[in-house]
């Protein structure tokens, strides 16, 4: 990359962070702009006037000393107060900037998260990505406020290179000149450290994993059982240690380069003192002249290192928010949207679908056909990883089939805008979580927009037929009640029983002509699993439902059972049917059978 590229870089970081900041506030914008100015002006004029002070005895007569002297303290005082109230006012603009701006770029990143496709979760390599922009936004304002410093560097510099200039343009330039390969050096290491950090997110990420696994409440009585404290704290210090072990080597390097390259500007401004002391010596120079010359010398050496330093940081922070740009463009690249509109009835059909995971080689899915008539149950069951819950997914389309079609009403599920598809299903994905809002909200969340007495009836309903009724009985401050003590002191923790079926009213609230379950009862005690199913059957008759159970207790529901095996299907039937001609069905249905037929042999012996 020539030089000319890496300036026109670091213009195109200046005038960005710039656009940001005047962006997010116009008005704090001027008011940094304006303090720091004068925060960098403040300091040349008071050093120019302490030169004045220390030559008023050789430069005026005495009966005006008195009255320069006085006028010249004042301006000292003067100039201290402004380099006082702009150092405060600039404080106080920069942090309320600051606070609107990362307000921004938080939203900004929550409406990408909210926008990125089910795959860049699901994928290592996308999700890495996405956790270096989380951590890198947050140089935003940082950059913003590199970008306004180093107009307030740039002033400062170019102030006493101009004055210094105008009585040793010697010294002035061979400052300047010491002061590149210092520039260059912070530049080529800024990038590298910077690729060094992107090239280990994983390691970051894993030590991340293993702090949030040593302090949250989800493993606390897991570790404490099996004594794995240790273990887990020795993996993570092996990981720190290769981590910062590499990490040393590159910012010890950066440090002696730029150690080594800043003390060539030092000591040209130590052999300019030793030439302007000589000069007061023999009379050609005044004291005046030597604290103006060390003055503004040491603020020009101190600025150049500033000024590189702004830029440098602006450049590392503009490559995080390329990255941020970059990552942004990638993940708003959406899956084609249809236009027409889904409604009732929906039958639904996969056609000879094949299916794998981005990146990867393995089908999880090979030649899948069924069909799903309005009101109809539709069960399947089979051993983990036979392909059950991606069925659901390519359904919902968080991901597209590579082979094959999905239709629903005879159209290809692409065809549909997917607002219009997603309205016709309420679903209970396999991992249910519930958020740290109170119980009304939870179950309302699902479908926004009812009028109160409409939304009151419904969630009744769905309370009640997600067998959560009897908990609601249990609280005292009812459907207000939090669900963790994240928002409220007075919120409680439920069990995971409790929680499934606060979810599962949340399916239920929604008004959808197909319910989609995966793995519903997985928490729930026999006598909450009999009576969602019995909901489910006398309640449900004409809407559509396609489940996963691994249950096969409750696969009664179903008017067709699809039996998985290694992605494809490997029969389909009644239950008595299946149990006749499938022997992966007859074995799993016995695993479970036995277990209760076990149990009478026992109790019968027993009573003998």
């Amino acid at each position: 990359m020539d030089r000319q590229t890496k300036i026109r870089q670091v213009w195109d970081s200046f005038i960005y962070c710039m656009s940001l900041s005047w962006k997010s506030s116009k008005f704090y914008t001027v008011m940094q702009l304006l303090t720091m100015i004068c925060a960098a002006l403040a300091p040349v004029l008071m050093t120019c006037n302490t030169k004045e002070i220390l030559d008023l005895p050789g430069s005026v007569h005495t009966e005006n000393a008195a009255e320069q002297l006085i006028l010249r303290i004042g301006m000292q005082f003067l100039l201290a107060m402004v380099q006082l109230v702009a150092a405060k006012a600039g404080s106080y603009a920069a942090v309320m900037q600051q606070s609107i701006l990362m307000h921004n770029v938080e939203l900004d990143m929550a409406r990408t998260a909210l926008e990125m496709e089910l795959e860049y979760f699901d994928n290592s390599r996308y999700y890495d990505a996405f956790e270096a922009v989380k951590r890198d936004i947050y140089s935003v304002p940082g950059a913003v406020f590199n970008g306004i410093s180093v107009i307030s560097v740039g002033i400062s510099v170019c102030s006493c290179a101009i004055l210094l200039g105008m009585v040793s343009p010697l010294y002035t330039g061979m400052v300047l000149a010491a002061s590149i390969p210092a520039a260059f050096s912070e530049h080529t290491y800024t990038k590298k450290i910077y690729l060094w950090g992107l090239e280990h997110i994983r390691e970051e990420r894993k030590m991340q994993y293993l702090y949030r696994t040593t302090t949250e409440r989800a493993y606390a009585q897991e570790i404490r059982l099996y004594g794995t404290g240790q273990y887990l704290l020795d993996k993570y210090q092996r990981l720190w240690d290769m981590y910062f072990s590499e990490k040393r080597t590159v910012a010890r390097a950066r440090a002696l380069w730029n150690l080594g390259l800043s003390a060539l500007p030092e000591s040209l401004s130590a052999a300019a003192m030793v030439h302007i002391g000589i000069k007061i010596i023999h009379g050609e120079r005044t004291i005046g002249d030597f604290i103006l010359y060390s003055g503004l010398l040491t603020q020009l050496i101190a600025g150049l290192g500033n000024l590189v330093s702004a830029v440098m940081e602006l450049y590392e922070k503009k490559l995080k928010l390329n990255h941020f740009s970059e990552f942004q463009a990638m993940a708003k690249e959406k899956k084609k949207n249809g236009t027409k509109k889904l409604e009732s009835p929906v039958t639904i059909e996969f056609r000879n679908v094949s299916f794998r995971y981005p990146d990867t080689e393995q089908y999880v899915l090979k030649d899948i056909s069924f069909c799903l008539q309005q009101g109809k149950k539709l069960c399947m069951v089979g051993e983990n990883g036979a392909g059950k819950t991606t069925i659901l997914k390519l359904l919902m389309r968080f991901y597209e089939p590579q082979e094959g079609l999905i239709l629903i009403n005879d159209i290809p599920i692409g065809e549909y805008d997917r607002e219009s598809l997603y309205q016709a299903f309420s679903c209970f994905f396999q991992k249910a979580c519930n958020y740290a809002f109170h119980l009304q909200e939870n179950v309302r969340i699902s479908q926004i927009g009812y009028d109160e007495e409409t939304a009151k009836k419904r969630q009744e309903e769905a309370l009640r037929k997600a067998g959560a009724d009897t908990l609601l009985k249990k609280l005292k401050n009812g459907t207000q009640t939090y669900l963790s003590r994240a928002y409220s002191e007075d919120g409680i923790e439920l069990s995971g029983g409790q929680n499934q079926k606060i979810a599962l009213a949340r399916m239920f609230y929604r008004d959808a002509p197909v319910l989609v379950l995966d793995e519903p009862t997985a928490d729930l005690d026999p006598q909450g699993e009999h009576e969602l199913f019995h909901t489910l059957a006398e309640e449900c008759r004409e809407t559509s439902i396609l489940f996963v159970s691994h249950r096969l207790a409750n696969v009664f529901l179903a008017d067709e059972i699809l039996v998985m095996e290694d992605g494809h299907i490997l029969a389909r039937g009644r239950h008595e049917d299946l149990l006749q001609d499938c022997v992966l069905y007859r074995r799993l249905f016995h695993y479970q059978a036995d277990k209760y037929r076990r149990r009478g042999e026992y109790e019968n012996s027993s009573n003998r």
